[in-house]
């Protein structure tokens, strides 16, 4: 049973009751006029108005008829997927993904292209915008359709300064207005999001939350982070870098962190923690490094692939791994009373149902919760193409329900 919104809409504007209207639609696969006035408790002739304004606009199509309850047969209304696009990049040293969405958030085509490397940021987002340009071209879409351009990237957001993800590339990144450039190259309005949350945000947006309004994504890739969804809208906290879960501290005594830290849960659970590990002991060094490349990537995949062989080595690097993160994540389901955690990312693919079967164990044993709720704990999208795609919902959100795009403190 769907939620419904009286307080919510209760003394709001036109255009945020719009937008909740649009979002009821958005969240239901078909919906008849009369079922949006009982669930967000707006007059008939309040939803008719508005519904007509979403026809003129193409925004929503009618879709047959639903069942009669003793009338006439109601109309029903759906989102009309064809006429909106969005664009959504992920920025990442090695690679950045750009895909193409519809209204509902789904790919229609992905790019991947080289990634940020040293190069300055004005070079890499030339490249970046003549990828999007040959997207858009090459599928006939006119420019006017396309809603704007999500931008995901990892790190502590400074506000319009930006943020920076980690030393090698925050000197040239954290004071350089990407969307202010990425707008001028592509003519089209830019949103920078952070990963964490742009992986929250498409999920919600593409319903694989299950409808759940109070949840936790978790996106590791290199590192780790989390998007915290409470009632449908992003908590952002006082700065906008809520969810840096990467920078709980977990062992006080552990390796220094980017952020200035030590310990910090990124040195001990992410990839690129586990990869220091490794070349920081001579003997893990020779085992998963014996070309001393240096490949944080390749060195990984190495580590995996020892897992797979039964090497002790490598399950003792990732069963800590799994030990630290579920822990800290068992933490926060107590702390924030959550009723779902999705963990998401390229970090997850090989090795992620060990984290969710060891996060259920903890959750079932000892959360604070467990008499009066479950707490479900799922693996989702894997892909490389996840932030990104999350990138490209957080334009259309922002765009098409702005009403619970974020909560700030």
């Amino acid at each position: 049973m769907k939620e419904t919104f009286p307080r919510r809409l209760k003394g709001r504007s036109y255009a945020e009751t719009r937008s909740a209207v649009l979002d009821l639609i958005r969240s239901s696969e078909t919906i008849s006029r009369v079922e949006l006035a009982q669930q967000s408790a707006l007059t008939e002739v309040t939803i008719s108005k508005i519904v007509k304004e979403l026809l003129l606009e193409g925004i929503v199509i009618e879709a047959g008829q639903g069942q009669s309850t003793g009338g006439k047969r109601p109309k029903l209304l759906k989102l009309n997927t064809g006429v909106l696009y969005a664009v959504g990049v992920s920025l990442g040293i090695a690679r950045i993904v750009i895909v193409l969405c519809g209204l509902n958030g789904k790919l229609i085509e992905r790019v991947d292209i080289a990634g940020m490397g040293n190069e300055p940021p004005p070079t890499v987002l030339a490249r970046v915008a003549g990828a999007v340009q040959q997207i858009i071209q090459g599928r006939g879409i006119w420019r006017g359709s396309i809603v704007g351009i999500g931008v995901a990237s990892s790190g502590r957001r400074r506000g319009p300064l930006g943020w920076g993800s980690n030393p090698e590339v925050a000197r040239k990144w954290e004071r350089f207005d990407t969307a202010a450039e990425l707008e001028a190259l592509c003519d089209v309005p830019v949103l920078i999001e952070n990963d964490a949350n742009s992986v929250a945000l498409g999920t919600f947006w593409s319903g694989g939350a299950d409808a759940s309004r109070n949840f936790m994504s978790v996106y590791m890739d290199q590192g780790i982070g989390a998007g915290l969804v409470l009632g449908g809208t992003v908590f952002r906290g006082a700065s906008d870098n809520t969810g840096e879960i990467g920078h709980i501290v977990v062992e006080p005594d552990g390796f220094e962190c980017w952020c200035g830290s030590h310990g910090c849960l990124e040195t001990v659970g992410a990839p690129r923690g586990i990869v220091r590990r490794v070349l920081t002991n001579p003997g893990l060094a020779a085992l998963f490094d014996s070309r001393n490349a240096g490949d944080e990537a390749a060195i990984y995949q190495r580590v995996l692939a020892g897992l797979g062989e039964g090497l002790p080595e490598a399950e003792a690097l990732i069963s800590r791994s799994i030990h630290r993160v579920s822990t800290v994540l068992l933490g926060l389901a107590n702390t924030l009373d959550l009723d779902r955690i999705e963990l998401a990312g390229p970090g997850f693919s090989a090795v992620g149902h060990r984290y969710v079967k060891e996060l259920r164990r903890l959750v079932e044993q000892a959360s604070f919760t467990r008499g009066v709720h479950p707490v479900a704990i799922d693996l989702g999208g894997t892909g490389l193409d996840v932030a990104a795609l999350g990138a490209a919902s957080v334009v259309l959100h922002s765009s098409l329900t702005p009403h619970h795009m974020s909560i700030q403190i």
